[in-house]
């Protein structure tokens, strides 16, 4: 996990805990130390409904920029004298590249949202802080919360795409969508590294997908981004050449209109969505999407990463 705390050995608590708890009787198939962690997990969650304290008052900010250690079998705790504040953990804006990468490696997969949700944190589990999993007034963890945040955004510009089928079920990239994560993945290095956030205020992309279209000035182009996450010698883009032509003249647009800073958060985002519904209405592009996704050389993505 990224910027660790030295608020307490995790060593310590571990032996702790292991000292605390005695299970007879372990179920199978169960690390020792997840099994204790959840008894004490929840026979505290027990005493604070018998004592109607069921929020935790200490809030994690504070919690970490304090001091804890193991004397004995005691867990022994000390204020921080002064806290700062630490912020509220990796921003949205911050997980959209790699999202769109998930999506491309796992995109035959069938997961509800929850399920991409757990299994994108897990990938990126070692990028992330500790105050990226706190949880929220709702009860949801934060890192949960704004992944959910990052895909809306994502869809509210037409990189993932938006119908009946997928509404609030599933998460499905577009066709730049696919543009960006293929570009994502050539520069990833094969790690999910969450890439820094530039600086640009005015903008509630990230620069990778703003600067995405950059080296796409030919059709020969967005057919070699494509073909970079197919199958080799795939036949897809000879067979549907018309539509993909067309579609290119319209992601020039759309990319001149996500990058064009004079104009409101509000306006890209209907403009963009103008070029993305043009796009998605074409006539064969269903069509597309399905012998395209065929091709996709999902086993050497998996590899890679």
């Amino acid at each position: 996990m990224r910027g660790k705390q030295a608020y307490i050995n995790l060593e310590e608590l571990k032996q702790l805990i292991d000292e605390w708890v005695l299970i007879e009787g372990d179920p199978p198939d169960r690390e020792n130390l997840q099994d204790k962690l959840d008894i004490l997990e929840r026979a505290l969650e027990s005493l604070r409904i018998e004592c109607r304290c069921i929020e935790n008052q200490l809030p994690l900010e504070i919690f970490i920029q304090g001091r804890a250690r193991k004397e004995q079998n005691t867990l022994s705790y000390c204020f921080p004298a002064r806290h700062d504040s630490l912020g509220s953990g990796t921003p949205p804006i911050q997980l959209q590249p790699m999202l769109l990468l998930f999506l491309l490696i796992y995109h035959r997969r069938p997961y509800q949202i929850y399920d991409i949700i757990s299994k994108f944190i897990e990938k990126i589990w070692d990028q992330l802080t500790f105050l990226d999993f706190k949880k929220t007034q709702t009860g949801v963890v934060r890192c949960f919360t704004h992944t959910r945040f990052a895909a809306h955004t994502l869809r509210d510009y037409g990189l993932l795409k938006f119908t009946t089928r997928e509404a609030y079920k599933t998460w499905v990239l577009s066709l730049p969508g696919f543009l960006v994560a293929s570009k994502v993945l050539e520069e990833c290095g094969g790690m999910w590294g969450l890439p820094e956030v530039g600086k640009e205020e005015h903008f509630d992309l990230h620069r990778k997908i703003l600067t995405a279209w950059t080296d796409l000035q030919t059709y020969d182009a967005l057919v070699e981004r494509l073909a970079y996450i197919c199958e080799p010698n795939t036949q897809v883009f000879r067979t549907f050449e018309d539509v993909l032509r067309r579609a290119y003249g319209l992601l020039g647009d759309y990319w001149r209109v996500i990058q064009d800073g004079t104009k409101s958060i509000k306006e890209r985002k209907q403009i963009s969505m103008e070029h993305i519904n043009q796009l998605e209405a074409m006539a064969e592009i269903e069509q597309f999407y399905s012998e395209f996704s065929k091709c996709v050389n999902v086993e050497r993505l998996l590899r890679d990463l």
